[in-house]
């Protein structure tokens, strides 16, 4: 039986479709860029190694942070949105705090 710590360490992918997700934050992330640092916010939900939950939003900042903790089977993430790299740029730093949430 493997620990909570392996659970994450063992982060495969998703059960759902991130990018479907991001697509419908976009427009607030390209519009709120002339307003401040757009960041997408969010938890994630982690079973059996596999991301079966998210949760989403978009949030301004003054300048770019990004950070990720994990609660339990939940990783709670900041990821800078920088509209040239779109959705896919986004995806890159979500999957990568995800899979170093500590």
């Amino acid at each position: 039986m493997g620990t909570e710590s392996d659970n994450f360490s063992r982060f495969e992918g998703w059960s759902l479709d991130p990018f479907g997700e991001l697509q419908k934050l976009w427009k607030r992330i390209t519009e709120g860029v002339n307003l401040g640092v757009p960041h997408v916010v969010g938890r994630a939900t982690i079973s059996e190694g596999r991301i079966s939950g998210l949760e989403m939003e978009v949030i301004l900042h003054s300048e770019e942070k990004e950070y990720s903790f994990r609660d339990g089977n939940d990783v709670y993430f900041m990821v800078p949105a920088k509209p040239a790299e779109g959705v896919e740029g986004i995806y890159v730093g979500i999957h990568r705090l995800l899979s170093d949430a500590k």
